[in-house]
Formats: C-alpha cells, structure tokens, sequence
C-alpha cells in the first residue's frame, strides 16, 4: 500500500521515474502519430497528381481506388499500432494483445465502409449519377469516409452520445473532440462546396464527376489538419509554456487532451 501512495504520489507531483516521461516533454499528442499522420497525409495527396500511367480524367474509379488503398493502409497501420490516440505521456504505454490490434484495425474497416454506404446514398440524393458510374461514386463516398470520418472513427468512443458532443454540439471539446470535428466538417463543407463547379458550362476536364468532390475533400482535409495541429498541438503547448510551475504545466495539458475533468483541472492549479 505505502509503494503504491508513493508511486500515485510521484506521479501528481511531477517527479522523474523509470515509469514516466521528463515533465518538459508533454504533448497532448505522441509525436510520432503526428509525423505518420503527416507522411500519410503527403502520399496521397501525390497520388492526386496527374500521372502518365494512371490519369485520374480517363479512369477516375481506378485512380481512386489506389488513393484509398493509400490511406485505408495508412489508417490501418496506425491502428494496428494503437498510435493513432490522444494520450497524456504521464506514464508509458500499455502493450496491446495481437487480437486486439486486428479487432482494432477490423473495426476500423468496417465503420469505414458502413459511412462510406451513407455518404454514396447522400451524394445520389444531391444530384450524383443514379443510373451510370456507380464506381466512381463508391470510391469517391469511401475517400471521402477516409477523410473526413475514419479519424473520427479512431479518436472518438464508439457511442451515439461522444459523436454528437464532438461533431454537432456547441459545448467545450476536447482535443481528440477537436480533432475528429476538425477533420470532419473541413472535409466535408470543402467537398460540397467545390461541387458548385460540375454544373458550370467550363467544359474543363476537372470538372468531370466526381473530380470536384473528392479534389474538394482532400484540400478541405488538408486544410484542417492545419487547423486542428495549431489548434490542438501548437497553441496548448504555448499556453503551458506560461505555466508558472512543471506541476500546473502537467495539470494543464492533462485539461487539454480530455484525460483530466475541467474542474479538477481548476482545483488541482
């Protein structure tokens, strides 16, 4: 019992162990989920390029088919590797089973193509082709769920409640609520807006559907990823920065990922 005091001791005071992470060194964010989410990030918007091989105005269903593949891999190795989650370093990581890697990853996938069916049904509704390129709406619904809902899909609580707290309620989020809605309404309010040009009489060959919707879903993405790394990574880390002591800097960043109830937060500085 008096081991354990002294370990729960240690770890609200700031002191250095074995067991814990130098208390200058906190991220509300491991960094190297940032650098994969980076390099995940750049290699499909490469693949969003013209290409001599794979023209993406003469076969739009199979150049994306390999933007997906690109990023449903990068996703999954993300979550195979439980890397792709907002922690507090206070201690180090738990490993994870080999099952639960794959429950993980398969979870993904599923909730992946279950919104990738809705967003196809939403873009038939608002005017995309009924009767002809069913693939290219499919894989332009399934980039779309990979930007836009996937990172929500691993970052939030698979509850109805922790979804709509995050994406539709107008309450004080989290960082990892933050993220997801970031993410998620960039992607999205970007792809309907740039479908204002497929009906213009440009005769331009990014006009063809679905260019617009996926080219707009991928600026939009990129756009908030900006948004969220300033919003959820750089300006926190700024603000604890100009805590007087490392005990409150901990506090703080504990506030700010979501691990830490706001009120303690208050109590504990």
């Amino acid at each position: 019992m008096e081991s354990r005091l002294h370990v729960n001791a240690a770890s609200e005071g700031g002191s250095s162990s074995s067991s814990q992470l130098p208390d200058h060194k906190l991220y509300p964010i491991d960094a190297n989920g940032i650098q994969l989410m980076l390099g995940g990030m750049a290699s499909a918007i490469a693949l969003v390029s013209p290409r001599k091989s794979l023209n993406i105005y003469d076969s739009p269903a199979k150049y994306l088919t390999v933007t997906a593949t690109v990023l449903f891999l990068y996703y999954a190795i993300l979550a195979f590797a439980g890397i792709y989650c907002f922690k507090v370093p206070t201690t180090r990581r738990k490993s994870m089973s080999t099952g639960a890697r794959i429950a993980a990853v398969l979870y993904m996938g599923v909730a992946t193509i279950v919104a990738s069916l809705a967003i196809s049904l939403g873009l038939v509704l608002f005017g995309a082709p009924l009767a002809s390129q069913h693939a290219e709406t499919f894989m332009a619904a399934l980039n779309m769920a990979l930007l836009g809902v996937t990172p929500a899909i691993l970052t939030l609580k698979p509850s109805t409640e922790a979804w709509v707290k995050a994406l539709l309620s107008g309450e004080s989020k989290s960082v990892p609520e933050l993220w997801a809605a970031g993410l998620f309404w960039s992607t999205f309010v970007a792809s309907w807006s740039a479908a204002y040009f497929i009906p213009l009489d440009w005769d331009r060959p990014w006009q063809k559907w679905p260019i617009p919707t996926v080219g707009g879903a991928f600026l939009g993405n990129l756009a908030g990823l900006l948004y969220v790394l300033l919003r959820c990574f750089v300006l926190p880390l700024a603000r604890a920065d100009y805590a007087e002591t490392e005990h409150s800097k901990r506090t703080m960043v504990r506030e700010l990922s979501g691990s830490l109830p706001q009120s303690t937060a208050k109590k504990e500085m």
